[in-house]
């Protein structure tokens, strides 16, 4: 009889992951100074994709917890930092930043997530990258 009852928690359970296509995704960002003379490309894991959410039709005396809708964002994440090449002596050439270690659903958290659906595209370079001297290379 407990048989009957489990078998469709568990589907539903499944039905539920499958649909929630939240998942870690590789990415490239330019990183670059206003006083630093070259870009720096950037590759590194974020968590990208949607997540099931239901809103619901009559908002009105409804608790708040249950109007907020769930965002694909970090669960675990560390921080990496890196050199930008070409900055002057006077200039901190340290940029960090996140790479997502495992991804889930849950509420959006300002705090280090960016929750605003339309954003603006500025992952360009207006700098050179740092050149790659062949001399120095081994490749024959």
């Amino acid at each position: 009889m407990g048989a009957i009852f489990v078998a469709p928690l568990l589907f539903c359970i499944a039905v539920g992951q499958a649909f929630s296509l939240c998942l870690l995704t590789e990415y490239t960002m330019y990183v670059e100074k206003k006083e630093c003379a070259y870009c720096l490309a950037i590759n590194t894991t974020i968590c990208s994709g949607f997540c099931m959410t239901k809103d619901p039709n009559l908002k009105e005396g409804l608790p708040k917890m249950l109007m907020s809708q769930k965002v694909c964002s970090y669960k675990q994440y560390i921080h990496r930092t890196v050199t930008i090449p070409g900055c002057p002596m006077h200039v901190n050439p340290l940029f960090s930043y996140p790479v997502a270690i495992s991804c889930e659903c849950d509420k959006c958290n300002t705090g280090y997530t960016d929750c605003v659906q339309d954003t603006i595209k500025t992952n360009y370079c207006t700098k050179p990258f740092e050149p790659q001297y062949l001399g120095f290379s081994n490749y024959i």
